[in-house]
Formats: C-alpha cells, structure tokens, sequence
C-alpha cells in the first residue's frame, strides 16, 4: 500500500504539472453522436470533448479526449488483490484516446486526471500501474507526450467493491471544467 501511495501522489503532482493556464474548454464534441455542450451533462462513451488551455510556458494546447469504453468485470486480470482499496475487488477497465490538435504544442497526458465516480460520490482512481498483469496497452501513467496532430489510446486498470459500479467517468484536469461520461448500466 507504501508503494501506491508514493506512486499515487507522484502522479497528482505530475498531472498537476502537466497542463496549467487559462483553462477555456471550447464546448465542441466528438463523435457520431450528438452531445450537449454544458460541462454538467454527462456525453455519451465514444463521444469526446474538444478542449484548449494556455501552457505554463505560454503556448497554445488543444485536444479532444475521448472516453472510448468501459468494460466490468474484466477476465484475465492478474494482480493482487491487496492493490484495490476494497477486499477481493472486481476488476474494470477504461480504454481512451486524446487527439492533440494540429496546431497545438506537446499535449502531456497521464492517468492521474482520470476517476470513476460511485453513486454515492465517491471516486476511485486508477490503479497507476502498466506491465504485467494489466491489460494493454496502459495508457501513461506519469505522463507521456502527445505531438501536434497525434493521438494516443490506452487503457486504465481500476478495483472496485465487488458488485459496485460507477455512474460516471471523470476526466478533471486542474483549471480546466471536468468533463463526464455516463457509465452504461450493463
């Protein structure tokens, strides 16, 4: 548990780092269907939203980042039990995709600004991990460059309670407004 701990804040403290500044999302959506331009209202998986931000340096970055699938209970997950924050967890796992514009800088992307929200509020987070045992490709866990005209897909590993499952996918990039996917009932 150390060992998530030091790796968990690592990666608040990368992603904190990763993308600051203005903070504009643009409201344009993604995708073959139609979705609602408010931060509040959950889009649809596969549905991705356009955002762009000012760099700590100054520079221009935009993306689309997409919440492509999600998939619970997973088989073929082989890790141990004691790197859920729940007793004998059910494995789920996210794939995305962010697509940095053509005219953007380097857009840094990570699986720290990534979490699945319980109905109750409570968000879990990934597990920060890639290799063995989870199921690939990971998308970055500390952060990985995205060049002008990009994209990169992956997926995130998460343990939830047995019999739990979220309502929404949360991508929440600091200064940014977050943005929602609603998690399908089945």
């Amino acid at each position: 548990m150390r060992i998530r701990t030091t790796v968990a804040a690592a990666l608040l403290l990368a992603g904190a780092t990763a993308c600051t500044g203005g903070g504009a999302v643009d409201g344009k959506v993604s995708g073959s269907t139609p979705a609602p331009t408010t931060a509040a209202k959950a889009l649809t998986l596969g549905s991705g939203r356009h955002w762009k931000d000012i760099d700590g340096d100054g520079s221009h970055i935009a993306a689309t980042t997409t919440a492509l699938t999600y998939t619970q209970p997973v088989k073929g997950v082989h890790l141990p039990d004691g790197l859920a924050d729940f007793p004998h967890p059910e494995w789920a796992v996210l794939e995305v995709r962010t697509c940095a514009d053509a005219d953007s800088t380097n857009v840094i992307v990570a699986q720290s600004p990534w979490t699945l929200r319980l109905a109750d509020g409570t968000r879990v987070k990934p597990l920060a991990l890639s290799g063995y045992g989870v199921p690939g490709p990971a998308y970055p866990v500390s952060g990985a460059a995205v060049g002008p005209g990009d994209c990169l897909r992956g997926k995130l590993t998460f343990g939830l309670a047995r019999g739990s499952r979220p309502d929404r996918i949360v991508y929440d990039v600091e200064r940014r407004p977050a943005v929602t996917w609603a998690v399908p009932r089945t």
